[in-house]
């Protein structure tokens, strides 16, 4: 005996037969509807999976190691304790036992830092398109270990977001920082801060997130060798 196999309701709306057309036509329509969307969702999904695999294949593509590799952590430790202040989340800044190599350090990675701050800077105001302007700093840390690029990219936002609100925190008690904080219309941003506040605590959770990712793998970059063969 031929087994049937019974359509889904789905399937039934999709193609729906002459008598369900007939019988209940308004309910066919609908249910078609509601279909095509999922099936449009679905689809939308798709294309963002496969845009994102083509980022994630093309920021491979700028990898190209040659070497260059320093103690991220104390740059790391930095950059933190420039987020947690803008961000009003302060912990105590760890103490970096050996200054002068310290210093040393960010005079060697100054220039990288703020091109990458200015690219970002530049991008932001003109509404650049963020793949391009995610692949143009991928570019700029080619040359670095993956924990590295990650290190120069978030101190070089550190830049332009720890000035923006160092600017905030002092511009109503310093003449010179509220001429350069009118020249940024910086008091334009913070007089309708109430309707951007969900915009400011996504952006607090999303920086939180990228230092939580990024002290993992630093983390992970500390381990011995023997742990990670």
């Amino acid at each position: 005996m031929q087994q049937v196999i019974k359509p889904t309701p789905i399937q039934q709306a999709i193609n729906p037969t002459p008598m369900q057309q007939v019988l209940n036509p308004e309910f066919t329509n609908k249910f078609n509807q509601v279909s095509l969307q999922q099936l449009i969702k679905r689809d939308r999904g798709m294309m963002t999976l496969s845009d994102d695999n083509m980022m994630v294949k093309q920021i491979h593509e700028t990898h190209s190691p040659d070497g260059r590799e320093f103690n991220v952590r104390p740059l790391f430790q930095l950059v933190e304790d420039i987020l947690n202040r803008a961000t009003l989340t302060v912990n105590p800044l760890t103490s970096r036992t050996d200054q002068s190599s310290f210093i040393a350090l960010l005079e060697a990675l100054s220039f990288t830092i703020d091109r990458i701050s200015c690219e970002i800077a530049y991008k932001s105001f003109s509404g650049g398109d963020a793949h391009a302007t995610t692949l143009s700093i991928f570019n700029m840390v080619s040359n670095y270990s993956w924990d590295a690029k990650l290190a120069l990219t978030l101190s070089a936002f550190a830049v332009n977001y720890g000035e923006f609100w160092l600017l905030a925190q002092i511009y109503p008690t310093n003449q010179l920082a509220k001429s350069m904080a009118i020249l940024k219309q910086l008091p334009i941003i913070l007089e309708n801060s109430g309707p951007l506040r969900p915009r400011f605590d996504a952006l607090n959770n999303l920086i939180k997130a990228m230092m939580d990712v990024t002290r993992c793998i630093i983390e992970f970059k500390e381990l011995p060798p023997k742990y990670i063969s």
